[in-house]
């Protein structure tokens, strides 16, 4: 007898955690990466002007500054992870090799843009990252990176060969997370799956 309800209750206790694992949910999973300064976030849950995606760099392990394009924000502002996660399903990460320079490019990014009253708008895209006179999201990353020393490349292709070329206009999130672009720059995948 007492054998069969240590068996009836150990079913119990392994259907309870089975259906526990099926139903948490995957944004716990993803707060659970150890991100660090300079990682850069990338999202595919939404678009702009035509442009799918958006991106943001984590300026310390659980805070993202980016520019969202709502008109209740129209300005870098600073969001935690978590609220990125809310916001935002799907999401990949990429940091650089070095941590020297990804916590640099975080600096940069707090330097330049939090708390700035830079408004959002592609309409100086054609004019190329380095102006910040109004910005958006893969503008603010990729600027950080470059007040940090790095000029992240974006692939072509020229007369029929793969080259890399410092962005001359519009810089898309998408640009991040191309694995060649990642490879290039010396950056990593720390999550790569939507």
């Amino acid at each position: 007898m007492k054998t069969k309800n240590l068996l009836n209750l150990s079913g119990i206790f392994l259907s309870f955690l089975a259906i526990m694992l099926i139903i948490s949910p995957e944004k716990e999973v993803k707060a659970a990466i150890n991100n660090k300064p300079g990682n850069i976030i990338v999202t595919n849950d939404t678009s702009s002007s035509g442009i799918t995606g958006h991106a943001g760099i984590y300026i310390d392990a659980t805070h993202i500054l980016h520019t969202s394009g709502w008109k209740s924000e129209p300005y870098p502002l600073v969001i935690s992870e978590q609220d990125w996660h809310k916001r935002y399903d799907s999401s990949k990460v990429i940091r650089p090799k070095s941590s020297e320079l990804g916590k640099k490019a975080a600096e940069m990014a707090v330097k330049y843009f939090e708390n700035k009253k830079i408004p959002y708008s592609l309409k100086d895209a054609n004019k190329g990252p380095k102006d910040i006179t109004n910005t958006y999201c893969s503008e603010l990353v990729w600027y950080s990176y470059y007040k940090a020393g790095k000029i992240f490349k974006v692939r072509t292709t020229m007369f029929g060969a793969v080259i890399y070329v410092e962005p001359r206009s519009l810089v898309t999130p998408y640009s991040f997370i191309d694995k060649n672009n990642v490879e290039y720059n010396g950056f990593q995948f720390i999550d790569n799956t939507w």
